[in-house]
């Protein structure tokens, strides 16, 4: 309350001091033309004056039928969106949203809205520097871009100037040894690296770790995860552009705090980083067994979510003996799924690292005979269970991946880390919660079942800003529900609904874990803690070690406590 009683008092006074507020493109404070135009010199003419994707499907002086072809053949793939300045997986509030064919629009329905004026496509530190340096001379709000998958919106805002990384490779070089502990005693690892040069999409990473007969961890890859603890762990050093436009070299020995902020603690908020050096893992044989869980007919529903409460109850102990994936589920879909037509539909893949396929099929069998139970006659439900192997890791991998996973549009999320105590306690209060998160309309979970609770072999780096709730969890339950359009104000009671009604019943079912920040809810009142736990504090004080100005804002982010977002402005409450 005091918060929202100060926005009011900034937003009434019209002479507020030019240091309390970014400056925004209808002040007087905004750089000139030429101004604008002296920076784009300094960066060899890497400015770009931003336009939506969707603008060449407009009418006005940018329509272009042809252009317009290539926006609507290719809206959601994440490869076109990521290679574009205001592109976005997740478009959320996004303000020139694709028209339909055959709609009647006007460039009314087409502007910036919040997204990124300028944007600098960076080949070179140097032109990061110059850029920050810019951005903090001229007290102009900055913004990073880097993939664009990112549902809270931390990659965009009104009247900024973005960094856009997209261009900034330099490449790779493996190490058969780990170059950083010659300089830095304290790293304790004696395996194999990969120096990651530039910013590239996980994707574009691992052909190279194939090539090199490793294995790499990067974004939220679960079945290694299992083995080798958080992707953000496995960071051994890095170099980042700071606040101040200078580069550091952040490890264990050196620039301490900025290691572990930039390890876990979220992107967009202490620097620009620009190369990273990561551990890397002999790659071995991999072992799956896939079950599916189905039935058709809200007469069967019941009997179906008894059957996906026994398989939660049992994936702690599937953790146990190694076991990790990816699994997903829904209830009552008005559509029939596949060619089985089931409404009611769990899918979910349990993977062994260095298991031959016996192997894994033995250490299935108890689990097997658990949820076999439920495939009885009558009962309309049906189980089917199979069991595959591949010779390597990659073999695996890219056997099972999406190419390119739709994008483009957005949902409501709820989610949340979710402990064994969650899973096997009590039973009842576990079928109660699932039966209150299946929906009452169709939702669609995903089930990140990374283990890592189970582990006792995988142990929580101390020097990293990982949430702590990963640790001491087992799986990550996502909780998503389709939106109206992309506009947060034309669905507020979908947004009610997750609140109030989802969000109480995950922290009821695991009150001390969080959750993860790039898979949740955008308006959580909680953030602090079901972000970063007990990492705050430290982050926090990372923070304004290396960025004391607040050059680099984001929502939700370490030190955006600092700030109110209006509008129109972005205003410091201190």
């Amino acid at each position: 309350m005091k918060l929202l009683f100060l926005y009011f008092i900034l937003s009434a006074w019209g002479s507020v001091a030019a240091t309390s507020c970014k400056c925004a493109p209808e002040q007087s404070c905004w750089p000139s033309v030429r101004e604008w135009t002296r920076f784009n010199v300094s960066i060899s003419g890497r400015l770009i004056e931003t336009s939506p994707v969707a603008k060449p499907c407009y009418p006005g002086p940018d329509n272009d039928n042809e252009a317009c072809i290539i926006v609507r053949n290719n809206w959601s793939s994440a490869t076109f969106q990521l290679s574009q300045p205001l592109g976005y997986a997740y478009p959320l509030n996004e303000s020139c949203p694709l028209p339909d064919p055959g709609d009647e629009v006007t460039n009314a329905n087409c502007s910036l809205g919040h997204s990124p004026i300028y944007a600098v496509n960076v080949t070179t530190e140097q032109d990061i520097s110059r850029s920050i340096d810019f951005a903090r001379a001229r007290n102009l709000r900055l913004v990073i871009k880097s993939t664009g998958h990112d549902a809270m919106q931390r990659s965009t805002g009104y009247g900024s100037l973005s960094i856009w990384l997209h261009n900034f490779r330099k490449g790779f070089e493996f190490h058969e040894n780990n170059p950083v502990a010659s300089v830095c005693p304290e790293t304790n690892w004696q395996g194999s690296t990969l120096t990651i040069k530039g910013v590239y999409a996980w994707s574009d990473i691992y052909p190279e770790a194939q090539k090199q007969g490793v294995i790499v961890l990067g974004g939220l890859n679960v079945v290694t995860t299992r083995y080798f603890g958080m992707g953000a762990d496995q960071v051994l050093s890095a170099r980042v552009v700071l606040a101040s436009g200078k580069v550091a070299i952040a490890n264990a020995c050196e620039n301490k705090a900025l290691f572990y902020a930039i390890r876990g603690g979220g992107g967009g908020t202490y620097g620009v980083v620009t190369e990273i050096t990561v551990k890397t893992y002999p790659t071995a044989q991999v072992s799956t067994i896939d079950l599916v869980v189905g039935s058709t007919g809200e007469a069967t529903t019941s009997r179906f979510l008894d059957a996906v409460a026994t398989v939660y109850s049992l994936l702690p102990k599937l953790s146990k003996v190694g076991f990790a994936g990816y699994g997903n589920w829904v209830a009552r879909s008005p559509l029939p799924i596949g060619a089985t037509a089931y409404t009611n539909l769990y899918g979910q893949s349990f993977t062994l690292l260095g298991a031959t396929q016996p192997e894994a099929i033995k250490l299935f069998k108890p689990f097997r005979e658990e949820i076999a139970k439920y495939n009885k006659s009558g009962s309309g439900v049906e189980v089917t269970i199979t069991s595959s192997t591949h010779k390597d890791y990659w073999a695996y991998y890219f056997s099972r991946r999406d190419n390119d996973v739709p994008v483009g549009g957005v949902s409501a999320l709820a989610s949340r880390l979710l402990d064994a105590q969650a899973l096997q306690g009590n039973q009842q209060d576990l079928r109660k919660a699932l039966e209150t998160i299946s929906g009452g309309s169709p939702v669609f979970h995903t089930i990140v079942h990374h283990g890592l609770e189970a582990a006792s072999d995988v142990k929580a780096d101390p020097t990293s800003a990982v949430q702590p709730g990963w640790y001491v969890s087992i799986i990550l339950d996502i909780f998503e529900l389709q939106m109206n359009g992309t506009q947060v104000r034309s669905n507020l009671d979908t947004f009610a609904y997750l609140r109030n009604e989802i969000v109480p019943i995950y922290e009821k079912l695991s009150p001390r874990t969080g959750t993860y920040m790039n898979e949740a809810d955008w308006g959580n009142v909680n953030w602090k803690d079901d972000f970063f736990g007990s990492n705050w504090e430290g982050l926090s004080q990372a923070k304004a070690k290396y960025d004391p100005e607040g050059v680099f804002y984001c929502p939700h982010c370490v030190g955006s406590d600092e700030w109110i977002e209006g509008k129109r402005s972005l205003c410091r409450v201190k």
